[in-house]
């Protein structure tokens, strides 16, 4: 285990970043439970969002690996909790940290981008009509994320 990953951890769990909390799991440090409430203004608002997020053994040379486990009716989250984020991919750069990742997630819950979508049937959805697409997204917020 690199030295970096406790300070870092410590950092997230010690100084959260606004709306997100991360905490380790015991017996795994690689591995976190993480819930991310949902921006105000956004059709996500009032939500706490559980996700998983697993460091791999290659970190920080590679990306976490982050998903969903609360259903969300977003176009870049498919029914898995897979997100499509460009820093989760081939953005990363070990020069971002776990939080960064974090708020770059409850940024895109503030701004869904349809035309790089995970969920094409919502992305569909959100170009044709994004207002009817924001009206779901807030029902399921307030079902599943509550």
């Amino acid at each position: 285990m690199q030295t970096a990953l406790p300070k870092e951890t410590e950092r997230l769990v010690a100084d959260p970043a606004p709306g997100i909390s991360a905490s380790p799991h015991e017996d795994n440090l690689r591995y976190f439970d993480v819930v991310i409430e949902g921006p105000s203004g956004s059709p996500f608002q009032n939500g706490k969002f559980k996700l998983e997020l697993f460091l791999p053994e290659e970190y920080p040379m590679a990306p976490p690996k982050v998903r969903f486990l609360t259903k969300i009716y977003h176009p870049n989250i498919d029914k898995l909790g897979r997100i499509c984020l460009d820093i989760l991919k081939d953005k990363w750069s070990p020069a971002l940290q776990i939080r960064t990742v974090l708020l770059s997630i409850q940024a895109l819950l503030s701004s869904p981008n349809p035309d790089d979508p995970l969920a094409t049937d919502v992305a569909k959805h959100y170009k044709e009509d994004e207002k009817d697409a924001q009206r779901v997204s807030r029902e399921w917020t307030e079902k599943y994320a509550v």
